[in-house]
């Protein structure tokens, strides 16, 4: 077994992440996690309290990862439609995190997870916002734009999960992302 000390509580948070995308919030656990990890229990221990406080970590991270440092490098990009086909391909062609993405969705009445997942939500359609209107859209159409993607965005990834051999929504091929950007940004 590897050394306690050798994992980080990034680590566990990371494998918790995974464990979310596999399965669920319910598939996180201390004993699956150092199973799947090659530790004792007493790692995990050495980081966090008690599983809701790996959670927590675990969000913490989802939220800065796959929120924060993605809309801080899209800022950089000048052009507002290519920021918004980057965003479409970094989203909706980002199986892992899309998977992350509709397993919390799933359980926004979880205490821990709801205000997490609604701080998100509400951060990426603003986001989304921004970028309609950087596009010109007046801000009424901008707002509804933008629920309209994220919804888009949601749904792809629970359908997804119900579907997991359907080979059109399996990985989006560069057409599928084409079609998807054309058919929520026109206008």
């Amino acid at each position: 077994m590897a050394d306690a000390r050798k994992l980080s509580a990034e680590d566990w948070s990371r494998a918790a992440l995974n464990a979310i995308a596999a399965g669920g919030v319910d598939r996180v656990t201390v004993e699956g996690l150092a199973r799947q990890l090659g530790v004792t229990k007493g790692s995990f221990y050495w980081h966090f309290a008690d599983r809701a406080e790996l959670v927590s970590s675990a969000l913490e991270m989802w939220e800065r990862r796959a929120t924060m440092d993605v809309i801080e490098g899209l800022r950089r990009i000048p052009e507002p439609g290519v920021r918004l086909r980057r965003l479409f391909e970094a989203s909706f062609g980002d199986t892992v995190h899309g998977a992350i993405d509709a397993a919390l969705v799933a359980r926004i009445d979880d205490e821990t997870v709801g205000p997490v997942v609604s701080r998100v939500t509400a951060a990426r359609i603003a986001y989304l916002e921004e970028i309609y209107r950087d596009l010109g859209v007046s801000a009424a159409r901008a707002a509804s734009r933008a629920r309209i993607t994220y919804c888009t965005y949601v749904g792809y990834f629970q359908v997804r999960r119900s579907l997991p051999d359907d080979r059109l929504l399996a990985e989006p091929t560069p057409a599928y992302l084409r079609q998807l950007y054309d058919t929520l940004a026109a206008g």
